[in-house]
């Protein structure tokens, strides 16, 4: 199975399981926080395609702070649900490995929602260990 760039063309056709993961997200707002993400970060999204049609996508970038020196960190990963539970999401994590490797990062990390207990158990099973709390403040919009 072939791990390929998503390419900006091909925005609609993964569109939808970015829905799955982040329900809120209109297409246009996606495609503003991509654009500006690739800029600042170099944010790339990655996936998987079956039939002609994606079944699995990640987006990652490499950051770097004082807690993990230089690391690959996931901000997105998403297997459809019809596929879940093929290993597809474990490819993509073995490939978040290796690009981590050849960037030369100290680890890879990445946040998952408290509720989300069966992401929190996929990881686990991939050997990865919850090591954080995650706080958040919502902030309202400047007008």
């Amino acid at each position: 199975m072939n791990i390929i760039e998503v390419a900006v063309e091909e925005f609609s056709q993964i569109y939808p399981l970015i829905k799955e993961l982040r329900p809120h997200l209109e297409f246009t707002d996606f495609e503003l926080l991509f654009n500006q993400a690739k800029l600042r970060d170099e944010y790339r999204i990655v996936g998987i395609r079956q039939n002609n049609h994606y079944i699995a996508i990640m987006g990652y970038r490499i950051l770097f702070d004082f807690v993990h020196g230089k690391h690959l960190y996931i901000n997105d990963l998403v297997v459809t649900d019809s596929v879940r539970s093929q290993g597809f999401g474990q490819q993509l994590l073995y490939f978040a490995e290796l690009e981590a490797k050849k960037h030369q990062c100290q680890g890879i990390r990445l946040s998952t929602g408290v509720e989300n207990k069966r992401a929190m158990s996929f990881y686990e099973k991939n050997h990865w260990s919850q090591r954080a709390v995650v706080y958040k403040k919502k902030l309202e919009a400047f007008k």
